[in-house]
């Protein structure tokens, strides 16, 4: 009945050099405990166990001594290898468009090691295994190597980081194959590894149809994947950067950017935020950006709507031109240029963005810098919070200590076939999506102010995939068409409509 704190300091003053204490309440776990009146005076090691633990140990003791750790384990023999230790393809997502020729995607998988046990660990080995999975299909091996270097890894060190072979994806003149290529690294040494659980890890890299990102693709939605979000410490103003470079992307469109947000709020109504899309013309050629080599071509404004209840959500906010400010997305007037992918929040609120510290860019970086090659083009994201004339201060950007990850914002590149058709107004045709998010039917409501012979509804998700289409020839002033969505998984999708006139798109949500 006696205060914890009074407990413990008992059991320091009888000689013991750690005390455990048991919950005495069946079920209940473990509870903080309170230092009391006297807990400031106790110096051994104190922690707290449930009822259940301390009945495992009250019988253990019945069979002699219990040893018993307090504390990180650290075993003889332990390497370990996570996300941050591995190299990443340069891109996570990649349309297959952006990929003709031999040296477009170079990847040089490689991976370093931590010894987080007590011995020296000699002769480091890397095994690095590629499989490639169509959109649908099954996965294949493509690529299988090892390394391995004779320095051994002393104690609480990292050792050097190992390099494999280059890889490239398969392409033609036309493009690269779709599907998921998925890594997987594989480290021992020639001690036995007393924990093996942590010797292997595996990232993806995707080859789309239009999504285009530096964060890796999330197959439950069809969006790049967020694992965390990050705003500037306090919260207020910030914007984060994306540096795409589009290599065969003549009379292509820049339709939209994907982005995933998060507020502090309680909801996200009535909360603005804003997306750009800069021209990088790297005029002194030295890969860094100078503020004056950008200028913003696209833009697109959102102010969440006042009954939004949520306190996150994924966009994809059309890109309007920013001269003429139609809603026909940047044209990319030639191949090999670069363009700057901005997502903005600026007030006095937390509003956080998505970032995926899944796919690690510093052991790319390092490596990038070792050889001389690094530029600003590399990097997982930039963060800015100064502008100049709604130009975000390129010169003053920052990366988040310890965050070598990627924001997970995306854009959806448009092929020259689609991007030509004309897109129409409200005056030509108007339409409604009920509910929205939708968990079962999607509802349709066309409002048809021109004759036409044929009406064509396609849905796609963020990768660019169809998910479905239907052609309607039977035609009426007011139409209303209905799509099963119950099997699909949460997340956006895009629906187009298509009539003689031209086409109209807009996004919906799918909910689980």
């Amino acid at each position: 009945s006696c205060e914890f704190g009074v407990k413990c300091l008992n059991a320091e003053q009888a000689g013991a050099i750690a005390a455990i204490v048991f919950n005495n309440t069946p079920g209940a776990g473990a509870t903080p405990m309170g230092a009391g009146a006297v807990g400031g005076q106790v110096t051994i090691p104190s922690v707290m166990l449930s009822y259940e633990d301390g009945q495992l140990i009250r019988a253990a003791l019945e069979n002699g001594a219990v040893n018993i750790s307090i504390g990180a384990l650290i075993f003889s023999n332990d390497l370990r290898i996570s996300a941050s230790d591995i190299l990443n393809a340069p891109l996570g997502i990649i349309p297959a468009s952006q990929i003709k020729a031999e040296g477009d995607f170079v990847f040089t998988p490689g991976a370093s090691a931590l010894n987080a046990g007590l011995n020296t660990a000699p002769n480091l080995t890397v095994n690095g295994q590629i499989e490639f999975a169509p959109f649908g299909g099954a996965a294949t091996e493509v690529y299988n190597e090892t390394t391995s270097s004779a320095a051994s890894i002393e104690s609480d060190s990292v050792s050097e980081l190992l390099l494999l072979p280059e890889f490239e994806p398969s392409f033609n003149s036309q493009g690269a194959d779709l599907g998921v290529y998925t890594v997987t690294y594989n480290i021992s040494s020639d001690s036995t590894e007393e924990v093996t659980n942590d010797n292997q890890i595996s990232s993806s890299f995707t080859i789309s149809e239009n999504l285009y990102s530096k964060a890796s693709w999330n197959p439950a939605t069809g969006d790049p994947r967020t694992t965390i979000y990050y705003t500037v410490s306090g919260g207020g103003d910030v914007e984060f950067l994306s540096v795409l470079n589009f290599p065969y992307a003549k009379d292509y469109t820049i339709d939209s950017i994907v982005v995933a947000v998060l507020t502090g709020l309680p909801s996200l109504a009535n909360v603005p935020m804003e997306a750009y899309v800069y021209e990088w013309n790297d005029l002194n050629q030295d890969s860094s950006i100078n503020n004056d080599e950008v200028s913003i071509v696209g833009i697109s404004t959102y102010t969440f709507p006042e009954d939004v209840t949520a306190t996150s959500a994924v966009l994809r906010l059309p890109i309007l031109d920013f001269f003429t400010f139609e809603e026909t997305g940047v044209v990319i007037p030639e191949d090999n240029k670069d363009y700057i992918i901005g997502v903005r929040y600026q007030g006095a609120d937390l509003f956080y963005f998505g970032f995926d510290l899944s796919y690690d860019y510093g052991q790319y970086t390092n490596l990038r810098a070792a050889t001389g090659a690094l530029t600003d083009r590399d990097y997982g994201y930039l963060g800015v919070n100064t502008w100049n004339d709604l130009i975000p201060d390129f010169e003053s950007a920052f990366l988040f200590t310890g965050v070598t990850g990627a924001v997970s914002t995306g854009v959806i590149l448009t092929s020259p076939e689609v991007s030509t058709e004309e897109v129409v107004g409200a005056e030509t045709f108007d339409f409604q999506l009920f509910p929205n998010p939708v968990s079962e039917q999607l509802q349709v409501n066309l409002d048809l102010k021109e004759r036409t012979d044929f009406v064509v509804y396609q849905i796609t998700d963020n990768a660019g995939r169809v998910i479905y289409t239907t052609r309607d020839t039977d035609v009426f002033e007011t139409e209303q068409a209905t799509f099963n969505v119950s099997q699909l998984p949460a997340g956006q999708y895009n629906i187009t409509i298509r009539t003689e006139q031209g086409i109209r798109s807009s996004s919906f949500v799918v909910k689980r």
